[in-house]
């Protein structure tokens, strides 16, 4: 992280010794610097420390009032490759009928039958079979792998298309793509649509599968977190912040993301005309993609894609990513709905400072004496110096650098009995421009808790609603140990 440093200047000059003995008769503010009553050369020692000091707390302050200067990134657009992933309907109708282009139908069946681009054949993914047999069943329908596929859906936004483009993907086909606007655009653009259906003979796959486009459920368990893999969820922000009426407020309720995982809304990739834009222009747009303006994520790293994991929509952010270059895709084709469906897996619901305040309200006098609420924990994860100055009443301090290897330690001290499996976890930094809850949360889910919560406005939103601040006692260190004497 780059962060900008205070220049310092210090002009140094020499004093006599009466300059310096009539200095102890002053008062420091009323002289100038250079005759504070040090010699020359300690003088110039002092001045020199004190520098070397400020420029290396300067971005300690930074980060202790959550303010990050620009970020300074390369851009890599012109270095980029775009795979030829989406055609549009000018330029199928250009082509339709060459040898080595087949059309394939993504829609169910009735769809087809009801009308479809002619020579196109119907593929219904809902009837594929699991993807490591997805290459006999291509066969079976008469693709080979090798030819020029065009995925064919209702509209732009079509998940069925864009799902079998990922199915033929994970196969092993390299020149599949999908017909932008699908059969709306086709239709609009003066394309005729024809019922009789239409089959290829039966073919042998050629291509060997790419299991490096697929992400298991058990693979994001082990991925989220890790260094170098961002989780791209594709439901948009409301569903990833997971918000709750105010009659399940406290309540372990099951909504949210994965961990770590960030929200994308992947319509900034199309105009208000519901055109694609251009595929730099999309890499452009997606590069802003972080846990907050100034940590934007590396496009080399490794992206697992994700929808609900009903409508298609993380097979659309998917094809999309590839349009814009990314090279490192995966999706998770279950998405929300099956990571949701399994209990022993955790979960990050944002709250806000108004849920938070209300819960810790119902804690009575413990909330009033400063005291950890019992029914869940709370972690104030900014630097000791800020938890001592003032903290949410009942939050214990643990800075998140020491977060992951004292975490134990202080959960023992504070709630030994806190079942993991019901009971939430809560972290808050400064505000909703720190990412320290971001990273701690996804360690108290790496640890066990499945119902974990992140107060991304932390103090800048507590003290919003005029929520009030504690300081902590001289004799207590953030984690709950005594201070020892030095």
């Amino acid at each position: 992280m780059r962060r900008s440093k205070a220049r310092l200047r210090a002009t140094h000059g020499s004093v006599s010794r009466g300059a310096r003995g009539s200095a102890h008769r002053e008062t420091r503010d009323s002289v100038p610097r250079e005759t504070w009553g040090l010699p020359p050369r300690g003088a110039r020692v002092v001045t020199l420390l004190l520098a070397a000091a400020l420029v290396l707390l300067a971005p300690l302050a930074d980060d202790c009032r959550g303010e990050w200067p620009p970020w300074s990134r390369k851009d890599d657009t012109a270095d980029a490759r775009y795979p030829d992933v989406t055609v549009s309907a000018a330029s199928l109708a250009d082509r339709l009928g060459d040898r080595g282009l087949v059309v394939v139908d993504a829609r169910d069946a009735a769809s087809y039958l009801r009308g479809h681009i002619s020579g196109a054949i119907s593929i219904p993914v809902g009837v594929l079979p699991a993807v490591r047999h997805a290459g006999s069943a291509f066969a079976a329908l008469g693709l080979a792998g090798r030819e020029r596929i065009i995925c064919c859906g209702d509209e732009a936004l079509s998940g069925d298309a864009a799902l079998l483009f990922w199915f033929l993907e994970t196969a092993g086909a390299t020149n599949a793509a999908v017909l932008e606007g699908g059969l709306d655009a086709w239709v609009q653009g003066g394309g005729s649509i024809v019922p009789e259906p239409s089959t290829l003979r039966e073919a042998a796959w050629k291509p060997a599968a790419a299991p490096e486009r697929l992400a298991t459920q058990e693979y994001v368990r082990l991925a989220f977190g890790e260094d170098g893999v961002e989780i791209v969820d594709a439901r948009g922000a409301d569903a990833w912040e997971g918000a709750i009426d105010r009659s399940q407020w406290g309540a372990p309720v099951r909504v949210g993301h994965i961990p770590h995982a960030l929200p994308f809304d992947f319509g900034q990739f199309f105009t208000r005309d519901g055109t694609l834009r251009d595929p730099a222009e999309t890499r452009s747009i997606f590069s802003d993609l972080g846990p907050r303006p100034s940590s934007p994520v590396s496009l080399g790293d490794e992206f697992i894609v994700h929808g609900d994991g009903i409508s298609g929509n993380g097979a659309v952010g998917y094809l999309l990513l590839r349009r814009a270059g990314i090279e490192r895709v995966r999706l998770f084709p279950g998405g929300w709905e099956q990571w949701l469906a399994d209990t022993s897996l955790p979960v990050v619901r944002v709250v806000s400072a108004e849920e938070l305040e209300h819960r810790l309200a119902g804690l009575g006098r413990l909330f009033k004496r400063d005291a950890p609420p019992g029914a869940f924990a709370l972690f104030d994860v900014r630097h000791e110096g800020d938890w001592r100055r003032g903290h949410i009443p009942g939050a214990v301090g643990l800075s998140s650098r020491l977060f992951a290897d004292s975490l134990e330690v202080v959960l023992d001290r504070h709630w030994p009995a806190l079942d993991r499996r019901t009971a939430p976890v809560v972290t808050y930094c400064y505000g909703t421009n720190c990412i320290r809850s971001r990273y701690t949360s996804t360690t108290a889910a790496r640890v066990g808790f499945l119902h974990v919560e992140r107060f991304c406005g932390g103090v800048e939103d507590w003290r919003g609603i005029g929520g009030r601040l504690i300081p902590a006692p001289r004799s207590e260190r953030p984690d709950g140990a005594p201070r020892e004497d030095p």
